[in-house]
């Protein structure tokens, strides 16, 4: 999934609460999340042509609180089995094959 960035960390008015029940729980250790989020923001770095960088030293910090994203899923059948496509629908664009495993991955279980 895509990095989102803010320019600070939004405040109470700026971000809305729901309740559903088509929430997915942390799936990540802190500590997992973090390598993952330090490989994704090198590769990010070194597309912009800083691949000259050497030893990067980028600090992690987690900020307490929950951010859960919104998706649109769409449904279709292909040769007798049911498959889904993504949206992100914050960006409203349509997202990989990646994403689509995870929610029918999520959707069988």
């Amino acid at each position: 999934m895509d990095l989102f960035e803010f320019p600070r960390i939004p405040g109470n008015g700026e971000v809305q609460t729901r309740n559903s029940r088509n929430l997915l729980g942390a799936a990540l250790t802190e500590e997992r999340a973090a390598g993952l989020l330090r490989e994704k923001v090198l590769r990010v770095i070194f597309q912009q042509g800083f691949f000259k960088l050497r030893d990067p030293r980028i600090e992690i910090t987690r900020v307490p609180g929950e951010l859960h994203l919104p998706y649109w899923l769409g449904f279709y059948e292909r040769n007798g089995s049911v498959h889904c496509r993504v949206m992100d629908a914050i960006r409203r664009r349509m997202e990989g094959a990646k994403a689509s495993a995870f929610f029918e991955q999520w959707l069988a279980a």
